[in-house]
C-alpha cells in the first residue's frame, strides 16, 4: 500500500447510471478521499449503499468500498458560474484491470504482507552467499551465454536463493493457507546486484468469497499471527485474485485506508525468531496442525478472541484492560468452559419459589439484582471458568507455574472489586505491579489454553531459552518472583 501513499490520481467516476463526473482520488491513510466536482447538482447518498466505480486517466479500474460522505460537500460560485462538489472517504480502494462488486463471490485468493513476517517465518537458509566462490564462478558466468568475454577476478561473490518458495501450507476450514518467499532481483551492472525478498501470507479459498468475507478471514489469520508474535501486526500490502468475466484470473491491489496497525506509541520489541510460539519453518507439520485446529473453532470463539486481541500485547495497563481480560472468559462458548452444576431437587424448588416471589414485587434495581443472582445458581462462576481453562496449563506445565489458581482467583477478586465494589484483598491502587500481574496471567491462560487445545506443545516451549521479546516469554521468566510478592500481600 505504501507505493500509493500521499499520491493523487485523477479520473472519471460513475455516481448514477449514465452519470459520470470528474474526481480526484487522494491516498492518505485515514485522510484518503475522493473529491467529486460537476457543474450540475448531484447526490452522493445513493453511493453509500453501493460502491463507487471509476477509471483513472491511465485506464486503471477503481472500486471504492464502504464509503462515507465527509463534511466537504456543497457548492461554490465564481461570478455567474457555480459548481457542485462532494468528498467521500472510502475504507477500501480496489484498483487494477477490473471493477468488483462487494457482494459478489468472485474472490478466489488473498495475499498479504505483515511487518514481522521474517520473524514469524524465519527461513534463514533460504538465502545465502558462498564463502569461497572461486571453484564455481567460471561455470556460472559461462551459463549466462553472453556473446562476449567476461573477465573473472580473484575475489568473486555468489549470492543465492535456494528456490524453495513455499515455507508451509495447511488445509484449513477456510481454504489452503500458506506462507511463501517472493524474491525480486536486479539484473546487475556497475552498481552491483541485489536480491530482495518479501514473505507473503496466502489464502486460497475453498469457495470463491465476497470482499467482506475476504477481509474477515484476513483479520482472523492476523489474530492468530499476533498471538504467535506477541504483538499486533502492521498490514503492509494486500492483494486479491478474482474470477473475471472472461474466466481469466486477475490480481487486484487493495488500498486499506485504515489497515490493522500497532499503536505508534507501542514500544514492544520486534519478536525474536526463537520467541515465536510455534516454528513454521522447522516444524511445518506441527504449525499446520495448530493453525487448522485453531481455525476450526474460530466461529464459536470469535467474540472472546476478539476481546483478547483488543487487550493483548499493549504497553498500556489500566483497570479496563484487567476487566476485559477477565470478561473474555465469560463469553467463551459452552464447549470451552465447565458444564453447569447439577442442582438437587430441594435447591431447584427453593430457587423457583424465590424467583416466583421476587417476580411479583415491583420492579427495582434490588429486585432485578436478586433475580439475576437466582438465575446464575448452578451456572459456572467466572473463577470456575478460568480454572477450567487454566487446567490445560497445570496438566502440562504446572511445575513451571505453581499456584496458578491462586493468581487467577485473586485476579477475579480484583476484577470484582472494580466491577461490583467488593472488598479488596489488599490495596490495589498502591500495588499496581500486582494488578499488572493479574492482567498478564489472565491473558496468558486464555491464549495458552487455546493453543494447547489446538495442539501446541507448551512443554517444549518452556524449555527453549527466551530473549523475552514475547509477552509470554517475559511472563514465564518473571512468574516466580511476581508470585512470591503476591503471596506476601495476601498472607
Amino acid at each position: 500500500m505504501n507505493e500509493l501513499e500521499r499520491s493523487k490520481q485523477a479520473g472519471v467516476f460513475t455516481i448514477s447510471p449514465g452519470k459520470e463526473i470528474y474526481g480526484e482520488l487522494t491516498f492518505a491513510g485515514p485522510n484518503t478521499s475522493l473529491y467529486l466536482r460537476d457543474n450540475d447538482v448531484f447526490d452522493t447518498k445513493a453511493l453509500l449503499d453501493q460502491c463507487v466505480k471509476g477509471s483513472l486517466y491511465d485506464l486503471t479500474k477503481i472500486t471504492l468500498l464502504q464509503c462515507i460522505t465527509t463534511s466537504g460537500t456543497g457548492f461554490a460560485t465564481r461570478g455567474k458560474e457555480q459548481y457542485y462538489f462532494a468528498s467521500i472517504f472510502p475504507h477500501f480502494v480496489v484498483h487494477g484491470d477490473h471493477h468488483i462488486d462487494p457482494d459478489d463471490s468472485t474472490i478466489t485468493e488473498v495475499h498479504f504482507v505483515v511487518d514481522d513476517a521474517s520473524a514469524l517465518f524465519y527461513d534463514f537458509d533460504a538465502f545465502g552467499s558462498l564463502i569461497d566462490a572461486r571453484p564455481f564462478i567460471e561455470q556460472i558466468v559461462h551459463a549466462n551465454r553472453l556473446n562476449r568475454e567476461i573477465p573473472i577476478g580473484p575475489h568473486p561473490k555468489i549470492l543465492y536463493f535456494t528456490g524453495k518458495g513455499e515455507i508451509f501450507s495447511a488445509d484449513t476450514v477456510v481454504g489452503r493457507i500458506s506462507a511463501s518467499h517472493n524474491p525480486t532481483h536486479t539484473l546487475g551492472g556497475p552498481d552491483g546486484v541485489e536480491v530482495k525478498n518479501t514473505i507473503f501470507l496466502n489464502i486460497v479459498f475453498k469457495e470463491a468469497s465476497s470482499f467482506n468475507e475476504t477481509i474477515d478471514r484476513t483479520l482472523t489469520l492476523l489474530q492468530f499471527l499476533e498471538v504467535l508474535a506477541g504483538r499486533r501486526q502492521n498490514l503492509l500490502k494486500l492483494n486479491i485474485r478474482i474470477k473475471s468475466d472472461d474466466d481469466r484470473p486477475s490480481i487486484l491491489n487493495v488500498y486499506w485506508s485504515m489497515p490493522p496497525r500497532r499503536n505508534p506509541s507501542d514500544n514492544s520489541k520486534r519478536p525474536g525468531p526463537a520467541d515465536v510460539l510455534v516454528d513454521a519453518v522447522r516444524q511445518p507439520d506441527a504449525f499446520s496442525r495448530v493453525l487448522e485446529s485453531w481455525l476450526d473453532r474460530h466461529q464459536a470463539w470469535h467474540d472472546a478472541r476478539l476481546r483478547f486481541s483488543n487487550c493483548f500485547a499493549q504497553d498500556r495497563y489500566n483497570i479496563d484492560r484487567l476487566i476485559g481480560s477477565a470478561n473474555m472468559f465469560d463469553i467463551l462458548p459452552s464447549s470451552a468452559v465447565p458444564p453447569d452444576v447439577p442442582l438437587c431437587e430441594e435447591l431447584k424448588s427453593a430457587r423457583e419459589s424465590c424467583i416466583t416471589i421476587f417476580k411479583e414485587l415491583p420492579r427495582s434495581p434490588e429486585r432485578d439484582s436478586v433475580l439475576s443472582a437466582l438465575g446464575r445458581i448452578g451456572k459456572s462462576a467466572l473463577k470456575h471458568k478460568i480454572r477450567y481453562r487454566g487446567k490445560f496449563l497445570v496438566d502440562k506445565v504446572g511445575d513451571r507455574f505453581p499456584n496458578l489458581f491462586t493468581v487467577t482467583d485473586e485476579a477475579v477478586n480484583c476484577r470484582n472489586h472494580y466491577v461490583h465494589g467488593s472488598e479488596p484483598t489488599f490495596d490495589y491502587g498502591n500495588e499496581v505491579d500486582s494488578v499488572i500481574f493479574f492482567t498478564d496471567t489472565l491473558e496468558f491462560v486464555f491464549a495458552a489454553s487455546d493453543l494447547i487445545e489446538a495442539g501446541w506443545d507448551i512443554r517444549a516451549w518452556t524449555e527453549i531459552p527466551t530473549s523475552m521479546s514475547h509477552p509470554f516469554g517475559r511472563y514465564r521468566v518473571t512468574y516466580m518472583e511476581r508470585l512470591r510478592k503476591l503471596q506476601s500481600l495476601i498472607a
